[in-house]
């Protein structure tokens, strides 16, 4: 599912980067990433970075997602604050991305801040521009664990009872209900 949303970010930033008409350097670095060539998307994009404005901001976010790839989740979480901070307005699938990074590090209270952002951002997006199912599911499943690695039992146990309420057959959740119950 992980790469799924990644060829659709992937793709998304290809075609920002046919909009806007930036630089060599997006090009061949989302070319690299589409390719799998992690260590020569995180070379191109990192180009961009020392541009200015919207190119620089592009560069962070390609940066990040190549890190991603490369399983980099601290370098990776760290390019995507960058973008950030540049001007990119995170989507959704970027939030998910930032709290992967940061529960792969172990940093489970900003990933769940980027969880309900993200969850925040779905809830009030237009009809067009919802994300699939598949990565909501997966934040809300995240969010249980990130409440459950914080040691806030009482805010895990509401979240799986939501959660198996709209995905009653996710036998992950459903083992994860049962553990709760002994806390």
């Amino acid at each position: 599912m992980r790469k799924r949303w990644m060829t659709a970010t992937t793709a998304a930033l290809f075609a920002a980067t046919m909009i806007c008409g930036c630089s060599n350097p997006q090009k061949a670095g989302v070319k690299a990433l589409e390719e799998g060539n992690y260590e020569e998307a995180q070379v191109q994009f990192e180009k961009l970075t020392e541009e200015d404005g919207k190119d620089a901001a592009e560069g962070w976010r390609g940066l990040g997602m190549a890190r991603y790839e490369a399983e980099d989740y601290q370098g990776a979480l760290d390019a995507f604050g960058q973008a950030v901070e540049n001007g990119i307005s995170p989507t959704v699938q970027m939030y998910n991305l930032m709290a992967v990074c940061a529960m792969q590090t172990e940093q489970y209270g900003p990933a769940l801040e980027y969880i309900r952002s993200g969850l925040a951002l779905a809830d009030s997006a237009s009809a067009d521009e919802q994300p699939s199912d598949g990565l909501i599911q997966e934040m809300r499943f995240n969010e249980i664990i990130c409440c459950e690695r914080k040691a806030d039992w009482e805010s895990a146990k509401q979240k799986v009872t939501e959660y198996l309420e709209a995905y009653p057959d996710d036998e992950a959740a459903q083992r994860e209900a049962e553990f709760l119950a002994t806390r």
